[in-house]
């Protein structure tokens, strides 16, 4: 077995007055494996594409595609953009090269009658055991592989993948067939098998294109019917039609099947019936979460801080104070709160729950622990005391110790309690000794003027 390391980079570019600016570079790398074939009789290529920063100690799913001159790099490529963005998990790719791609791919059509159509022809069984029994094994044994796999075909190849799927030595979960053309009793073969079969968790994406073959396009239609009638829970159809040819529909729905194989990674959109009308506990569902991922694709993946703030966006919208807060167990946990802004993130979210209390008792928290580095974190909570809990009198007694706290908001807090004691009538001499302060030491700032520390002083005067 003779192995080469390759490296591929491509360069994203834009032409200005004559003159090529790099903007992006795309740089990924693959191995290739020349493997002898006991099936072929002959040596074969095979490329090992390798997520960036691969780790061993990691499990990795493993993308294989057939028609590797054709879907090996467009393949690498969307997966590299889409696993980047933690989209879907980091895969690692791996493209089957045909020696005689009719010979290896050709579709039964039933012209040999001794071969039932639901069979594999010569080629194409002797593409299947050199993909079951030579590059699987191989892969699974040099590359740390989580068990999941996924097959992509495109027009023979995408049917090949359609009879894969009824084949009893089926170690794929993933199918992306891109414009098959099955004969009639093919897919009934495969509605039957759908039926009766006991599948692990499989996922099952087929796309057709408008301009292309009709026959290619009434195989998908025929598909999609029998996908929504099929009733096993373990598997998931898709069949997308798109306004494109024979060709051009790899790369418009590639992307499609790719995000739909692995739709059930980071999928949160049954939160509101099962945690929201359910009343299941956050930490369970996370947790089921876990286990499911876990279970479908073998891998390890844990909340992640954008999950953690999309599921808070989703509670914030129930208003719901016993989910927040079972949110926050979760976010301490998991360390999505700073050290230093733990309480003010808690506040301004009861803020936004309109739980004023609850955000009040956090601000106090956020300063008490000594986490405030500018005047932001008093005139929130003193906000709250003068607007929202109309309670001006504990206002203006929280500015007079935070001055005695924070002595370089003393500007600021003098000039709020000047405009708190003439918006609520309270005591003129508080209010004059406060805004003479800020006559006496004033300096500019974006907060107010001495125009506007000169007008609110005469407003006292004449109060």
């Amino acid at each position: 077995m003779n192995k080469i390391f390759a490296i591929v980079i491509l360069f994203l570019s834009i032409s200005l007055f004559g003159q090529s600016e790099t903007k992006d570079t795309l740089k990924y790398e693959y191995k290739i494996e020349k493997l002898k074939s006991n099936f072929f009789k002959k040596e074969r290529t095979v490329k090992i594409y390798l997520p960036t920063n691969y780790d061993k100690k990691q499990k990795y799913p493993v993308i294989y595609t057939l028609d590797g001159y054709e879907l090996f790099e467009i393949t690498t490529n969307y997966e590299n953009y889409l696993a980047k963005y933690n989209l879907i998990p980091n895969c690692i790719v791996v493209g089957i090269f045909h020696n005689n791609r009719d010979y290896e791919t050709t579709p039964n059509y039933g012209r040999d009658v001794r071969i039932p159509v639901t069979e594999f022809l010569e080629g194409s069984e002797k593409l299947k055991n050199h993909l079951l029994k030579e590059v699987i094994p191989m892969i699974d044994n040099q590359y740390s592989t989580s068990g999941f796999n996924t097959l992509i075909g495109h027009s023979n190849t995408a049917t090949f993948v359609n009879e894969m799927i009824s084949e009893n030595e089926n170690p794929f979960n993933g199918f992306i067939a891109i414009t098959p053309d099955l004969l009639k009793e093919q897919t009934e073969y495969l509605k039957k098998h759908f039926s009766e079969k006991e599948f692990n968790k499989t996922y099952y994406f087929v796309s057709s294109g408008l301009k292309d073959d009709k026959y290619r396009l009434e195989t998908g239609k025929i598909l999609d019917t029998i996908f929504q009638k099929t009733k096993n829970n373990n598997f998931t159809g898709l069949h997308k039609i798109y306004n494109a040819g024979h060709l051009d529909l790899v790369p418009k729905s590639l992307n499609d099947a790719l995000m739909f194989i692995f739709s059930d990674f980071r999928n949160y959109d049954d939160f509101n019936i099962k945690v929201i009308d359910n009343n299941l506990p956050i930490s369970t569902y996370i947790e089921k979460k876990t286990i499911l991922t876990n279970e479908n694709y073998g891998i390890n993946y844990n909340l992640t801080e954008d999950d953690f703030y999309y599921l808070l966006d989703l509670v914030l919208e129930k208003k719901d104070k016993n989910l927040l807060e079972q949110l926050f167990e979760v976010g301490e946990k998991n360390v999505f709160f700073s050290k230093n802004e733990k309480y003010s993130s808690k506040a301004q979210f009861y803020e936004e729950m309109g739980l004023y209390e609850d955000a009040l008792i956090n601000w106090k928290l956020q300063i008490e622990n000594g986490f405030y580095e500018n005047t932001f974190y008093f005139e929130r909570p003193f906000k709250l005391l003068n607007e929202n809990l109309n309670r001006p009198k504990e206002g203006i007694e929280f500015l007079e110790e935070a001055i005695r706290k924070y002595p370089k908001g003393t500007l600021t807090f003098n000039y709020l309690i000047a405009e708190t004691t003439l918006k609520h009538r309270l005591k003129k001499r508080t209010g004059i000794r406060a805004i003479n302060y800020c006559l006496d030491h004033f300096e500019e700032n974006r907060k107010f003027s001495l125009k506007d520390t000169k007008e609110l002083k005469s407003k006292l005067l004449k109060k």
